[in-house]
C-alpha cells in the first residue's frame, strides 16, 4: 500500500538508492534530502520529491517516482506535502527547471505556472534554456 511520509535518517540509504538510479555520480547533499518527501510501497520508496532552500524561495532538486505510482493522486498529495512543509519553513515560492513538455504539464498540475526567467534573478548559467515554472505558497495557504 502507498503511503506519503517526511524523510528520516532511517531512509537515508533507500534515498540514496532511488537517487542512483536516475544518477549514477549523484552526492545528494544532506540537508536537501532532511527535505524530502516520501512514497512509500511497504518498506521501498517509490517516488520522492525535495528542495533546496534560498532565503525564502525553494528550488526543486529532486523530483523522482517509479512506473508503479500510478496516477497522479499519489503524487499529488507527495507534493502537497512538501507544500506544507515549505512553508512551514517559511519558503514562500518553490521555483523548478521545466526540461519537457511533459514535465511541464504535470508540474501545471501540481500548480505552478510558467514565469519569466529574468524576474527571478536566476544565474545565465543556471537556465540552461529550461522554462522556468514557479508556485506562490503564500496564496496557496492565504
Amino acid at each position: 500500500m502507498l503511503k506519503i511520509k517526511k524523510y528520516t535518517q532511517n531512509d537515508e540509504a533507500k534515498v540514496l538508492k532511488l537517487i542512483r538510479k536516475v544518477q549514477l555520480d549523484a552526492k545528494p547533499d544532506k540537508e536537501i534530502l532532511s527535505r524530502c518527501v516520501l512514497i512509500k510501497d511497504d518498506d521501498d520508496i517509490v517516488g520522492m520529491v525535495s528542495y533546496e532552500s534560498h532565503d525564502d524561495m525553494g528550488i526543486i532538486r529532486y523530483f523522482i517516482y517509479n512506473a508503479c505510482v500510478a496516477g497522479a493522486d499519489r503524487l499529488v498529495e507527495m507534493f502537497f506535502e512538501l507544500y506544507k512543509t515549505a512553508y512551514t519553513n517559511n519558503i514562500k515560492r518553490l521555483i523548478t527547471k521545466i526540461p519537457s513538455l511533459e514535465v511541464e504539464k504535470l508540474f501545471a498540475m501540481f500548480g505552478f505556472i510558467n514565469v519569466a526567467d529574468d524576474s527571478l534573478n536566476l544565474k545565465a548559467d543556471s537556465k540552461q534554456n529550461m522554462k522556468i515554472m514557479l508556485l506562490n505558497l503564500e496564496k496557496s495557504f492565504e
